[in-house]
């Protein structure tokens, strides 16, 4: 019974971290993006910061940073802002 659990929590979990951030109508991207690729880092993004335990179930703005390596990515309807940036080759999630 035990093993049943734990497999069905680990899908449970994984499920959450993997699953598409939709990006919203009126989304902010930045502009030489195509929805597609957009649509890309916004799985990737929303999958970094739920891993972080964060909420992140939409995108309402993903911008790439005009100098240094990271993005800022707007959440849930403009409800939360995080800042993702590559240090060293570590992706980090900070809750703005």
């Amino acid at each position: 019974m035990d093993r049943i659990a734990t497999i069905t929590a680990f899908t449970f979990l994984t499920a959450s971290f993997t699953s598409a951030a939709p990006i919203e109508d009126e989304a902010y991207l930045t502009r030489d993006w195509t929805r597609s690729h957009a649509q890309t880092l916004a799985n990737e993004a929303s999958a970094l910061i739920r891993a972080k335990g964060y909420r992140c179930d939409s995108i309402s703005s993903l911008q790439r940073w005009v100098y240094g390596g990271g993005f800022d990515v707007v959440c849930n309807k403009f409800r939360y802002k995080y800042e993702l940036e590559d240090k060293g080759g570590r992706w980090t999630v900070t809750l703005k």
